[in-house]
């Protein structure tokens, strides 16, 4: 018997130590973006934080400003999050050693690619179980 530890992950959002290291998914369409408080790691605190929801997924994805930033360049928008986002496709990775704002070290989600929505075929889509994805590079 074989039980992956992603699924045992009660968060939900998208948690970048639920995958290993070097894993990239293929592109995903973002379904929509919401703010929400977000527990900061380590504290009892929250922070006001954009979060990412994909076409076929369950879990959002609590973007930082620098891959927001990253997003919005890649789109042609600096300034606002606005309806140019839903439909654009982004494939994310996971990288290692990234020193958090708490001062420790670990894993984080980064973009790999950004493509604008466009009347191409249906991106790939988010399983429900997001632990298939590490499958997926």
């Amino acid at each position: 018997m074989s039980i992956s530890l992603s699924d045992c992950s009660t968060s939900p959002w998208l948690v970048s130590n639920d995958f290993e290291v070097g894993t990239e998914f293929p592109l995903l369409a973002i379904k929509s973006v919401e703010m929400a408080d977000v527990p900061t790691p380590g504290t009892t605190k929250k922070t006001r934080k954009a979060i990412i929801h994909f076409v076929g997924g369950s879990k959002g994805w609590a973007a930082n400003m620098g891959c927001l930033r990253e997003i919005g360049r890649a789109l042609g928008i600096t300034k606002n999050i606005d309806s140019k986002w839903i439909g654009a496709r982004i494939a994310l990775k996971i990288v290692g050693d990234v020193r958090r704002p708490d001062g420790t070290k670990g894993n984080a989600i980064r973009i790999a690619r950004v493509e604008p929505a466009t009347n191409a075929p249906a991106p790939t889509q988010l399983p429900a179980d997001h632990a298939e994805m590490k499958e997926a590079k």
